[in-house]
């Protein structure tokens, strides 16, 4: 092979491997990641011998994930239709929890993961914390102004958003279908 071609190989096998190791550690996209609906979750993360893309991510990121034996983390940058969250737009969750002795539903800005500062000093809800309907599903509305309910507070000046899901002690982690869990549906509403 000329020494040309050569250069050429080498140069897009390095802008490809680049690339690829880039977009699996930035967006999450990962050989054992598992998706439902708008959310993602790592199940394996914590475990020896993970997937190396999974283990940068988390170790870029700061964040610990938590090990399959506690439960599992889904976390959701794009509402149900594949719009990202972002702070100037107001969002329903809306739906059942998988099954889990308890759960969290926390939200952060994507850039940093830092919590969003508000005067209410609610970042998230619990699944003792919540107003349930009498059928056992929730609404929780994601917005920058106060709303009757489950409020959970934004900022029109967050940027990206990260709403992250923490399941504990479920049978997800343990081996549980995917396919089968139904997870809570992300609804974009007014943006400003």
């Amino acid at each position: 092979m000329p020494p040309i071609q050569t250069v050429a190989v080498i140069l897009i096998s390095a802008i490809l491997g680049v690339g690829s190791a880039w977009l699996a550690v930035v967006n999450g996209v990962g050989f054992e990641s598992i998706r439902a609906g708008a959310w993602t979750a790592w199940p394996t993360a914590a475990a020896d011998g993970s997937d190396p893309y999974v283990r940068a991510r988390f170790a870029r990121s700061g964040e610990l994930p938590i090990s399959a034996a506690e439960g599992t983390t889904f976390e959701a940058r794009t509402d149900s239709l594949g719009a990202e969250l972002v702070g100037n737009c107001d969002y329903l969750v809306r739906g059942r929890t998988p099954a889990a002795q308890w759960w969290t539903m926390t939200l952060y800005r994507d850039e940093d993961l830092s919590l969003i500062s508000n005067p209410s000093r609610r970042n998230g809800f619990n699944s003792t914390g919540i107003l349930r309907k009498p059928d056992g599903s929730f609404e929780i509305v994601i917005s920058p102004r106060a709303r009757p309910g489950n409020w959970l507070p934004s900022d029109e000046h967050a940027g990206k958003l990260r709403l992250v899901f923490r399941l504990y002690d479920t049978p997800i982690a343990t081996g549980g279908s995917v396919a089968d869990i139904e997870m809570p549906v992300i609804e974009r509403g007014r943006c400003r």
